[in-house]
């Protein structure tokens, strides 16, 4: 049996999907100015205003919650997918104010392997979230989860070989303690993207 939804109800989706791809375009952003070795505060600020817009969204469908009495979904999963969201986000802009705080270069090569990792992260979870109300997509959407976990394996490798090398070759221990803030930091909005995979695969499970 796959989802139901009623019509009245496919807002939750529609605005959890919203969340999800504003999720997408501030890690397609952040992406590209990590590419072009620039995180000014131009860039700090278009990743804050996505991330106060994801804030708007969480809070939008929290109210619709408290203002609905039949949900397509249990109304935790559907809170608890909306919060996960809205903490990659959190973690994603407090990723780069720290960068732009410690005057750190994002063209550092692990640093860029990082938001390489959490763009496709979050590309996937956008696909995720977009094909969940769709019955005959249902495996799509657990394949995209799987995806999630395997960039968040890639993460956990990175995030080794990136703090390997911080003790080896750096010598400023001020820089040490920076750098290696912001690897765990970014290893961590990788976890939190798998967070969300699993949310999303829960649901799938309970209802399908």
């Amino acid at each position: 049996m796959g989802l139901n939804f009623m019509p009245k109800e496919e807002k939750f989706f529609d605005f959890l999907s919203q969340q999800a791809e504003n999720l997408k375009k501030a890690a397609a952003f952040f992406k590209s100015a990590v590419k072009d070795g620039v995180l000014d505060e131009a860039e700090v600020k278009k990743i804050h205003d996505l991330e106060h817009e994801g804030d708007t969204l969480a809070h939008e469908i929290t109210d619709m919650l408290n203002k609905t009495f039949i949900t397509p979904i249990d109304r935790e999963d559907i809170y608890a997918l909306a919060n996960q969201l809205d903490d990659v986000l959190d973690m994603l802009n407090a990723m780069a104010g720290r960068v732009k705080l410690y005057k750190l270069s994002p063209a550092d090569e692990h640093f860029s392997q990082f938001i390489d990792l959490i763009d496709q992260a979050a590309d996937a979870l956008a696909s995720a979230v977009k094909f969940m109300p769709d019955t005959k997509r249902q495996r799509r959407v657990l394949d995209y989860c799987i995806e999630i976990n395997r960039l968040e394996n890639l993460g956990d490798a990175v995030r080794e070989k990136a703090i390997s090398q911080l003790f080896e070759n750096e010598k400023d221990p001020i820089m040490v303690i920076k750098w290696k803030e912001i690897y765990e930091v970014a290893e961590g909005t990788l976890d939190k993207c798998e967070h969300v995979a699993k949310v999303i695969e829960a649901i799938m499970v309970k209802h399908g």
